[in-house]
């Protein structure tokens, strides 16, 4: 029976870690090494860790000093011997068989990454399940001739986006050099892309084995207490010079990563009203200013258009209007 390697980062969820760790000391799979990296936690995450640990054999607990979820599972790679790498953010939540089927679908199908299907639940209930396409089998030079279909992670056929929906082979990463980048948000579209460059090829499953939490802005703006819009541009020129390798001529996948692009931006400009921050309305005005412009000079010379209001005002450097427009977005969607 093949090993599998469970890598979870924590920080500051000790409210969190019993609930999240029990979801995978129940898996039917039982080959497992559960790697736990307490990424600095200010909190009572770590002596949490430490207690599941002396339940359950199979758990490693690791602290370092805090530098992201990046870093934190890069070094959970490094110490690592399964043979086949989930990673796991431990607000989320694992179906009990989920990877006994994860590694069926692996070996059975003899492929290099499987992607299940996955729920959204917002802290009450489910309210959107993203379906795969069931038995969908590529290699993955055919993927990557003309990605655009799988840069969607809501999508059917996404592959793009979030570590935790699929399951990787270790010898792969490790024969590649295949790591997180030092990002502290928006890592794991970068660590995606690293591995769909390397691959042979994909399966996908309709199967429905882990739930998403989705962060309200509450949730996100403790989670986050910096200013993100650097990381989130970090991580789309990285995904830039991958992606755009095997796709030089494709528009539409352009089109597609300064989509993303602008989404990020906006939750950027979203973001400096964080209280955390601790920003008065002269200091957020001005980075607001600050990040547009260095939008528009990223996504000037390529010529591209976004179907948004705010990339108008953007476009026109109507910074009054744009700050105006997101008070009025985070006013209305502040307890979504």
């Amino acid at each position: 029976m093949k090993k599998v390697s469970i890598i979870i980062p924590v920080y500051n969820m000790e409210d969190w870690v019993e609930s999240g760790i029990k979801c995978i000391t129940e898996q039917t799979y039982e080959n497992l090494e559960i790697i736990i990296i307490d990424d600095g936690s200010k909190d009572g995450s770590y002596m949490k860790c430490l207690a599941e640990a002396d339940k359950d054999r199979r758990i490693a607990v690791f602290g370092k000093n805090n530098e992201g979820p990046g870093a934190a599972r890069n070094l959970a790679l490094r110490k690592a011997t399964g043979d086949y790498i989930y990673f796991f953010d431990i607000d989320d939540y694992l179906e009990k068989n989920a990877i006994e089927k994860f590694v069926r679908y692996m070996e059975n199908e003899n492929t290099d990454l499987v992607v299940c299907s996955f729920s959204m639940f917002d802290g009450e209930k489910v309210f959107r399940t993203v379906k795969k396409a069931d038995g969908l089998k590529r290699t993955g030079e055919d993927a990557r001739k003309d990605y655009y279909e799988h840069m969607f992670m809501y999508g059917e056929r996404g592959i793009q986006g979030a570590a935790w929906f699929k399951l990787y082979k270790t010898d792969i990463i490790r024969k590649n050099g295949i790591e997180f980048p030092k990002l502290r948000k928006s890592e794991d579209d970068v660590f995606v892309a690293r591995y769909v460059n390397c691959i042979d090829s994909f399966y996908m499953t309709g199967d429905v084995l882990c739930r998403y939490y989705v962060n309200s802005y509450k949730r996100f703006w403790d989670k986050y207490r910096f200013d993100i819009f650097d990381t989130s541009r970090q991580s789309t020129m990285y995904i830039k010079d991958i992606v755009l390798s095997w796709n030089r001529n494709n528009k539409d996948v352009l089109q597609r990563i300064y989509d993303d692009y602008f989404h990020k931006t906006f939750g950027s400009f979203c973001f400096l009203f964080n209280p955390n921050l601790k920003l008065n309305r002269k200091a957020r005005y001005a980075r607001l200013k600050e990040i547009t412009d260095i939008f528009m000079d990223d996504i000037s010379c390529d010529g591209i258009e976004i179907n948004h209001p705010i990339f108008k005002c953007m476009k026109k450097k109507n910074y009054r209007a744009i700050y105006l427009r997101i008070v009025l977005h985070i006013w209305k969607h502040k307890f979504d």
